[in-house]
């Protein structure tokens, strides 16, 4: 195989492959989402807290909250007006006023859509 064939053979190779390696780039991620920025969510035990920007879907990468439920609020207690890693929410009942404990905020990650129950 002469250099011209081995280098056409690997451009080809190259080509194939690139679609592949494309899909396996990490998603986006941030520290902080600001709230005004927010316009839905999407809260459950089994698939965590997931909200909606302008920018599409993101979850959140925190730990598993037990108290988290589609018919919950959540209380943030920030200064700056925008959930990030390590923040505190507490979750409650909009209707009942009852509050269900609280949860620790991870990082965000861009995602198409939650997950369906």
């Amino acid at each position: 195989m002469t250099q011209s064939h081995c280098l056409f053979t690997a451009a080809l190779l190259f080509a194939v492959a690139a679609p592949v390696f494309a899909d396996d780039a990490p998603p986006e991620t941030r520290l902080c989402l600001e709230n005004r920025a927010i316009r839905a969510k999407d809260l459950s035990p089994a698939n965590g807290y997931f909200v909606r920007t302008a920018q599409g879907w993101w979850r959140n990468t925190g730990p598993a909250c037990s108290a988290y439920a589609r018919d919950r609020a959540l209380i943030t207690q920030s200064t700056e007006n925008r959930q990030c890693r390590g923040d505190l929410v507490r979750v409650f009942d909009p209707f009942s006023q009852m509050e269900f404990g609280g949860c620790i905020l991870g990082a965000w990650e861009r995602v198409s859509s939650p997950p369906k129950d």
